[in-house]
């Protein structure tokens, strides 16, 4: 016992050593790392994501923006076309005006503004030859003038039981219907005495020049019906059917003024006119269901014309189905023929190889029964 006491006193207890730091696993440094250091690795992670989302928005609205621009400008160059068809109209209306007060040179500027602007209005180059031809006899009116200015009779006097049985005349030929005899008497009141009645003129005025106006659009006069209808407003708006029959009128001219040019706009617009004024028609007695048929079959030819028989064929159709044409039949069974044959595919090689096997079978290799006697019987 006391060996072994002894044995163990003589062991000199060591101080302890300093334990050196253990670097703990790289799963437990995340786990202890600062909860404020997580969040920012996980935006770090998630910054891509978000940039792209910023890169895909901006793309968005650059080609929302050009696109938005193409489609603006498309509708602002028809608006434009649509303004010029408008003022041209509005200045043939006026020329008209300046002819009946007989001031030819300046319809004749109108006419070749409207000419400028917009050549291809129907009816411009005929009126401005007409105003050319007035022009060129210029001595005569002068002469007319001087005779008979020394006898200002009329004026100088006016007679006021003229001016009454010139208004009752009026009042009569309104109630008849007659505008043009209404409108040529109202002229002469104004001649006599421009005072007389004046409210109950202009307002028998107004209406002569409406009801006149929708009759001459309707008789294919739509030029000079416009221009009736434009002087009744200056003395009060149109009601809704003159101004229905304006607007048809105005789009009618101008579906007319695409023809030969845009056979694609002139259907269009035809297509609308004819459902509401089918037989109206200008002055060169096309009705507006007749010039929705020919722009059809002769947008049909523009497509033959490129080699597309088949759209060809289709627009000859619809316009078979408007009214039957025998040429425009025999040219769509033409149109027919050459799109079948585009569509038909060539393989009459393949189907024929195996017929002449079929109809010509080959000779038996070994004789038939009826054979065999008769070779035997030969020596």
């Amino acid at each position: 016992m006391d060996m072994e006491n002894k044995g163990q006193s003589n062991e000199i207890p060591q101080a302890p050593k300093e334990t050196e730091p253990v670097n703990p696993p790289e799963d437990v440094v995340l786990d202890t790392e600062p909860s404020a250091v997580q969040p920012e690795r996980e935006q770090k992670r998630k910054t891509p994501w978000v940039l792209y989302a910023v890169i895909f928005l901006i793309l968005a609205l650059v080609l929302g923006a050009y696109f938005g621009y193409r489609n603006g400008l498309a509708r602002r160059l028809e608006r434009e076309k649509t303004t010029v068809v408008q003022v041209a109209a509005e200045q043939y209306q006026l020329a008209f005006q300046d002819i009946a007060v007989g001031d030819y040179e300046n319809a004749r500027t109108r006419i070749e503004y409207v000419i400028k602007i917009y050549p291809q209005f129907p009816g411009a180059p005929e009126l401005l030859r007409d105003i050319l031809m007035r022009l060129e006899q210029p001595t005569a009116m002068p002469t007319l003038i001087v005779e008979f200015t020394p006898t200002p009779a009329v004026t100088s006097t006016p007679d006021l039981r003229a001016a009454e049985q010139i208004f009752t005349e009026i009042q009569q030929a309104v109630a008849a219907k007659q505008w043009d005899e209404a409108i040529k008497e109202i002229y002469a009141i104004r001649e006599v005495n421009y005072d007389y009645r004046k409210v109950q003129v202009d307002g028998f005025y107004y209406i002569a020049l409406r009801n006149r106006g929708i009759q001459r659009i309707q008789s294919g006069q739509l030029e000079q019906g416009l221009f009736d209808l434009a002087t009744a407003e200056q003395y009060a708006p149109l009601d809704g059917e003159a101004d229905g029959v304006r607007t048809w009128a105005e789009l009618y001219l101008s579906g007319a003024s695409y023809w030969d040019v845009n056979w694609q706009q002139a259907i269009d617009i035809f297509a609308q006119v004819k459902d509401a004024y089918p037989y109206l028609m200008d002055s060169s007695g096309m009705t507006a269901v007749e010039r929705y048929r020919v722009a059809l079959y002769r947008y049909g030819d523009q497509f033959a014309a490129s080699g597309d028989y088949c759209k060809a064929h289709e627009y000859y159709l619809q316009s078979l189905a408007v009214a039957p044409d025998p040429e425009v039949q025999a040219t769509a069974d033409r149109y027919a023929e050459s799109c079948q044959a585009m569509q038909a595919t060539p393989e009459p090689t393949e189907e024929l190889t195996p017929n002449p096997t079929e109809q010509t079978p080959l000779p038996p290799t070994e004789p038939t029964p009826e054979q065999t006697p008769t070779a035997i019987e030969t020596p």
